[in-house]
């Protein structure tokens, strides 16, 4: 859980119709119970790689990605990634005694990764995080490290004097994460294409709160407006982007809503996976008309029902009058008596 926090706030958004890779490194204090390492990938939102100090070994997190390389890509990105675990167990003493917090649980982290915009641009970031706060960076537009404390500037000229290393750092941001990530892209093809919202209003029963709900959608990235007679409705709840099982995500926006009220109310989507924005009104007559087609069904039932019970109340007294009849008579003639008494 820890973790999950940590990584949510260093996490950075990315624009709709756009890609990313992002790699999530967590280094921290040992806990018992707790790797002191982790790293995970992610193409867009999808995780696809893992590593951490208790397995020891970089695994596939989508079946696409376990298809697609072989055995050396396992064992080079292993490799890599118990370096990065080193580096982690070494650093977080120098970052304590810098800090002046020699004791409790300190966590280092790094995000790195590239994004491809729609537009066919491309963007990079390098950073480091120290107990969730920004520590350093790397502007790759000048080439050199960024810090907004004032104990990171021993890093920070450090790091600059390595100009290879900067270059190195820029060569990877501009291009080989870019490469990687549209060789990600063609692996996860079919299940990174992006998925249309399906759309819908909800009232449960007699509530005065009118939702509305988009779900099966990917990626999460999402724009969803409720209007009122087409200006903003007022929305004191919104649930946010949620995952679903699947994969996919769902989003609810709910609104104050009067069953008297004339106004026509809307919902308003955006999203990659759809061509043009998406519109859908709120019908009120379905929901009024329903107690009376209910209403209508019952009242029809109940009707059959007495209809069946008096043709069958008629045919017993029918018959019984038929019972009294003293004189014998022939099957033909019973016969014709129980045709007329039906008739």
């Amino acid at each position: 859980m820890l973790r999950f926090i940590l990584l949510t706030l260093l996490y950075g958004g990315v624009s709709a119709g756009s890609h990313s890779l992002r790699y999530f490194h967590t280094s921290m204090t040992p806990i018992s119970g707790l790797p002191e390492f982790v790293a995970i990938g992610y193409v867009d939102e999808l995780e696809f790689v893992h590593y951490d100090s208790d397995m020891k070994k970089m695994i596939p997190r989508q079946r696409w990605m376990a298809e697609s390389v072989g055995p050396d890509y396992w064992e080079r990105n292993t490799q890599k990634a118990r370096g990065w675990e080193q580096m982690g167990k070494v650093n977080i003493p120098i970052l304590s005694e810098r800090t002046n917090q020699s004791g409790g649980i300190h966590i280092l982290q790094l995000m790195c990764g590239c994004e491809l915009r729609e537009d066919g641009s491309t963007g990079g970031f390098f950073q480091f995080g120290w107990d969730a706060k920004n520590v350093i960076s790397f502007d790759k537009e000048q080439s050199v490290w960024v810090t907004p404390v004032q104990w990171g500037e021993i890093t920070k000229k450090k790091w600059d004097k390595d100009q290879g290393l900067n270059q190195q750092t820029k060569g990877y941001l501009e291009g080989i994460c870019i490469e990687w990530l549209k060789k990600y892209l063609r692996y996860g093809e079919r299940q990174l294409r992006p998925a249309a919202p399906t759309v819908s209003f909800t009232r449960l029963g007699d509530s005065k709160k009118l939702s509305c709900v988009a779900t099966g959608f990917y990626p999460q990235s999402i724009e969803l407006k409720l209007h009122r007679d087409q200006a903003a409705a007022d929305v004191p709840y919104s649930s946010g982007v949620r995952p679903n099982h699947d994969g996919t995500y769902q989003m609810e926006k709910q609104t104050d809503f009067e069953p008297s009220d004339p106004a026509k109310f809307s919902c308003e989507v955006d999203h990659a996976g759809l061509s043009q924005k998406l519109v859908v009104f709120y019908e009120p007559k379905a929901d009024s008309m329903l107690p009376v087609i209910i209403g209508i069904v019952i009242a029809v039932l109940v009707l059959v029902a007495l209809a069946v019970v008096g043709v069958v109340l008629y045919r017993k007294k029918a018959g019984q009058k038929t019972g009294y009849n003293p004189a014998k008579t022939s099957d033909k003639a019973e016969s014709s008596s129980n045709s007329s008494a039906t008739a």
